[in-house]
């Protein structure tokens, strides 16, 4: 895995459209040079992980990939998988990056979207158990949708020049695969 990771961090930018999956194909073609098993899309083609990587020792590791024309990746509706490996592809760098989910979004801040959820959802049956929401003759309804972004400008955001860019990518290198 070491070998595989450190050839990742070679790869230029490419494209990771569904129509166009150009930047899994680099990966798929990496974990073919390097002969690892896996599985591609092992929860369905609109679901994380983009592989399964199946280690020596009867244990996984999951890979997900991302790209984007700019230093930063777009989660959208589904905050990094804490273990999960990123693989992301920049084209303002024709850079690739590597890192461990935990390693952008903490504990304690996913604890704090977990709460903020419930309450959330908590919220929405209550106003879905009031007359005037039940009452409606065309079937309008309300669902919260969770958009996770990020902010605070290129010293948070950017993957390429963030001050702990080589840690994270040493820490999935040196990891004890």
């Amino acid at each position: 895995m070491k070998k595989f990771f450190q050839d990742v961090l070679l790869l230029k930018f490419a494209t990771n459209s569904q129509d166009n999956p150009l930047h899994e194909q680099q990966v798929e073609a990496l974990l073919i040079k390097h002969k690892l098993k896996y599985q591609a899309q092992p929860n369905g083609i609109q679901n994380s992980p983009d592989f399964r990587v199946y280690l020596a020792d009867g244990s996984t590791v999951d890979v997900e990939c991302k790209s984007s024309q700019q230093a930063y990746p777009t989660y959208n509706g589904g905050l990094p998988k804490k273990d999960v490996v990123y693989i992301f592809s920049s084209k303002k760098y024709d850079e690739t990056t590597i890192y461990f989910a935990q390693d952008v979004v903490s504990d304690a801040k996913r604890d704090l979207y977990a709460e903020y959820l419930d309450k959330q959802a908590a919220l929405l049956e209550e106003y879905r158990s009031m007359p005037e929401w039940k009452e409606d003759d065309r079937g309008f309804d309300f669902y919260n949708r969770a958009m996770y972004t990020q902010s605070g400008g290129a010293v948070k955001t950017n993957y390429f020049t963030h001050t702990k860019r080589n840690y994270c990518e040493q820490r999935v290198i040196n990891h004890n695969w």
